[in-house]
């Protein structure tokens, strides 16, 4: 075959999934696309910020597949991923705190067991 009579693939469109997913079901979906090529684009889109990886998969012996989410991960994304059996990376587990502009009493005790009151407003600290 002669590199002209070679059709041009380069300006294809990945169809990216909706929801949670892996190298290998990406490859199922897009059967044009040869898979380093994919690869590629993944990486691409990572580095943009398309895409969010959630998570691996252990599959037994060898390395863990590796599950990405397009766009960011949503609550809907993260049930999907635990019914997967998807263990979770640290970031999509985040603890959140309330925070009030309401101000706030501390008590502290020194070494003496003196009770001092401070009174937190606004990054301001009263002794």
């Amino acid at each position: 075959m002669k590199k002209t009579d070679r059709k041009n693939k380069t300006n294809q469109i990945v169809n990216w999934p909706t929801n949670i997913f892996t190298i290998k079901e990406l490859n199922v979906q897009n059967p044009d696309f040869v898979e380093i090529t994919l690869r590629t684009r993944m990486k691409k889109s990572m580095d943009s910020g398309e895409i969010t990886d959630i998570g691996v998969l252990h599959n037994g012996k060898g390395r863990p597949t590796l599950v990405f989410v397009y766009g960011t991960a949503t609550n809907e994304h993260i049930e999907e991923a635990k019914s997967r059996q998807v263990i979770l990376k640290d970031v999509s587990n985040v603890n959140v705190i309330k925070i009030t502009n309401t101000p706030t009493t501390v008590d502290i005790f020194d070494r003496k067991s003196v009770e001092t009151r401070i009174n937190v407003q606004n990054n301001t600290v009263k002794a």
